[in-house]
């Protein structure tokens, strides 16, 4: 099972601290339910942060707060976050968030909320942080699940984390060896992507990056490993799939990706990527040389002008 002490990435940053005023209650409380209740810190933009950190929401306290100011129970000194961005208030045995006026809003599953209801495995997004409601129940096996599905997975676009997707790409180059199959490798990012953020704020680059990943996902096979190597960096992992194949499909992503009609509060954000391919050889010796390879072409395709593929 697996226990975020074990694992170093999932530690507190000393320069980020979640601080919580939450009290508990007693075993024999009448609150005993309520006791099973927590958030648990799944995603911090650039992995800052105490990810992993379970927050409970035991014991008589009914109503907690979110924000940048010390005074809040739950403190998020992150970009993005209000002085007073959210309260969490319950109501019933039901935990319900709800939003304070902030800036740029509270999310709950990427839907932009005044408030709403909890249910078991809600994803709670307050600026750069995004928090997963656990609710009553086999808390700890859930607990365990989530911090496992951190561990491979990016929070933010469920693509698999770049530690996770660097073993796959061990796993199939050994495969590709060991059967002499082809093996193709892409990697891509957003064009201008500071200038989204700069323009339009870090929320709606972060739509743009959650929808190209689903975009993203929609197009690929069973077999193909899909991940987010960098802040707008991905990268797709294609096993049985020679040079030219994954030029032709790396053409489509970029057809799809600079087709598709992205917005953010009612504004329309022109997007394109830039993307780089490379077909595993004899000549490349690692795997490293293999991300290596196909990051060189991505840079070359942003050298020629960006939008374009280079293989």
């Amino acid at each position: 099972m697996a226990d975020p002490k074990d694992h170093p990435e999932l530690r507190s940053d000393p320069s980020w601290q979640v601080q919580t005023q939450v009290l508990r209650a007693e075993p024999a409380s009448t609150q005993q339910n309520a006791g099973s209740d927590c958030l648990v810190v799944i995603y911090t933009r650039e992995g800052r942060g105490p990810l992993g950190k379970r927050i409970p929401l035991d014991g008589p306290v009914a109503e907690l707060t979110i924000g940048r100011e010390v005074s809040n129970s739950l403190v998020l000194e992150f970009e993005g976050v209000s002085r007073r961005h959210a309260r969490l208030q319950r109501r019933d045995g039901v935990w319900w968030v709800q939003d304070q006026n902030s800036t740029n809003g509270t999310y709950v599953n990427d839907v932009l909320s005044r408030e709403t209801p909890l249910r078991n495995g809600d994803r709670v997004k307050v600026g750069d942080v995004i928090l997963k409601y656990l609710s009553a129940g086999d808390l700890e096996a859930e607990f365990i699940e989530t911090i496992s599905q951190m561990m491979v997975t990016d929070g933010l676009t469920q693509a698999a984390n770049k530690r996770h997707f660097n073993e796959k790409v061990a796993d199939e180059v050994n495969r590709s060896l060991r059967h002499d199959r082809p093996l193709a490798l892409v990697m891509f990012d957003v064009d201008h992507f500071k200038k989204v953020n700069d323009t339009y704020g870090h929320v709606a680059g972060d739509v743009v990056l959650k929808e190209i990943a689903s975009l993203v996902r929609s197009r690929i096979r069973r077999n193909e490993v899909f991940g987010r190597y960098g802040g707008e960096e991905f990268a797709l992992l294609l096993p049985e799939t020679t040079l030219q194949g994954a030029i032709t499909l790396a053409q489509e992503v970029r057809t799809l990706i600079a087709s598709q009609p992205f917005h953010f509060d009612q504004t329309h954000i022109p997007v394109t990527i830039s993307l780089g391919v490379a077909q595993w050889t004899n000549v490349i010796r690692t795997p490293e040389d293999f991300i290596r390879a196909a990051d060189a072409r991505l840079y070359e395709a942003k050298r020629q002008g960006r939008n374009r593929v280079v293989g």
